[in-house]
């Protein structure tokens, strides 16, 4: 009887065939990502290189438009002047106008089709010192800061301070750098959603912040940040300090403080009496003046030192403890310059 023939098992040769049509079409695969990439790499590039040729281009334009304009002012226009030059020129710096305006657009078109990122305007913000500032309860959400712009912040005694001032270098008093620097950094602490108005105050109190209907900003709003600084870096100090007009111009506002912090180096100086030197009293009696309008909000301070206010610290601190609020006198390297 003839043996049946065993059949053969082709299941190896069908794994063999199922993994090299896998391993074809991963290696498919990973060259045609990695071509992706190159061309990615490729085309980035060239839209830089196409940025920066047109860039070169309006600059070498603007040149010869600035030169031509030169040339057409040196012209002196007198009966002999060569009206075919002048016309001709006319004609040459108008055509470069036109030159520079669509190499404009276009270098604007290509920024936008390559999407060229562009970089923010750096922002050098005022950094906060929290081992003195930690204390301050400035509430929210509307705080006001109130910088003492009076002729005694240049200096800690009268002498010193009529010296400067006559002899016009109050803009570099260390005092006053010292009093400006402080107010920066009370608003770098400022927490976020906060809003803050700020204000000087000598015989008049005004806002530095804001518009004088709406002084208040968000001091984490770039824009508004940078014209506070700027109008504070032009801020002088000069003439008294009348407490009890900015607290009720404070008191005015469309809408109402929830907080304030005086950053400055004593009492009141002002209303002044007329023909006669303030006395301590006369200070004192400002002070109380200014503290009948009963401030509905913490009331907080920074004293600088001036000689000739003793009462000055304990009369802040006591008010500052009737309102809730808190008053430093800061050491004398504090801020650091």
């Amino acid at each position: 009887m003839k043996k049946r023939r065993e059949a053969q098992s082709s299941a190896l040769s069908f794994m063999d065939c199922i993994c090299c049509g896998f391993g074809a079409v991963l290696l498919l695969f990973i060259l045609t990502a990695k071509k992706q990439i190159t061309e990615s790499e490729t085309e980035a590039s060239q839209s830089s290189e196409a940025v920066e040729t047109m860039q070169a281009a309006i600059e070498e334009a603007e040149a010869k438009q600035k030169a031509l304009d030169k040339d057409i002012s040196a012209l002196d226009p007198q009966p002999d002047t060569n009206a075919t030059s002048i016309a001709q020129l006319a004609a040459e710096q108008e055509r470069l106008a036109k030159a520079i305006e669509d190499q404009a657009e276009a270098l604007k078109a290509l920024e936008t089709e390559a999407k060229i990122p562009k970089k923010a305007a750096a922002l050098d913000r005022p950094s906060a010192d929290q081992s003195y500032l930690s204390g301050l309860r400035l509430q929210g959400p509307r705080t006001v800061i109130l910088l003492e712009s009076s002729g005694s912040m240049l200096a800690d005694t009268a002498n010193e301070a009529i010296q400067i001032i006559q002899s016009g270098t109050g803009a570099s008093s260390e005092k006053w750098l010292r009093a400006k620097a402080a107010t920066r950094a009370v608003l770098a602490a400022i927490p976020k959603g906060t809003l803050v108005a700020i204000y000087q105050m000598n015989e008049a109190a005004t806002p530095l912040s804001g518009t004088q209907s709406n002084p208040y900003i968000d001091p984490y709003n770039n824009a508004s940040l940078l014209s506070f600084l700027d109008r504070l870096d032009n801020l002088e100090a000069t003439g008294g300090a009348d407490l009890a007009n900015a607290i009720q111009e404070i008191k005015r506002l469309n809408e109402r403080a929830s907080s304030l912090l005086l950053i400055g180096d004593g009492l009141p100086t002002a209303p002044a009496p007329s023909g006669r030197l303030l006395s301590e009293s006369d200070r004192v009696r400002l002070f109380n003046s200014a503290m009948a309008t009963r401030p509905n909000f913490p009331f907080n301070a920074i004293l600088f030192p001036f000689e000739g206010d003793p009462a000055a610290a304990g009369l802040f601190w006591q008010l500052s403890g009737q309102t809730n609020g808190i008053t430093l006198i800061p050491d004398n390297d504090w801020p650091a310059l």
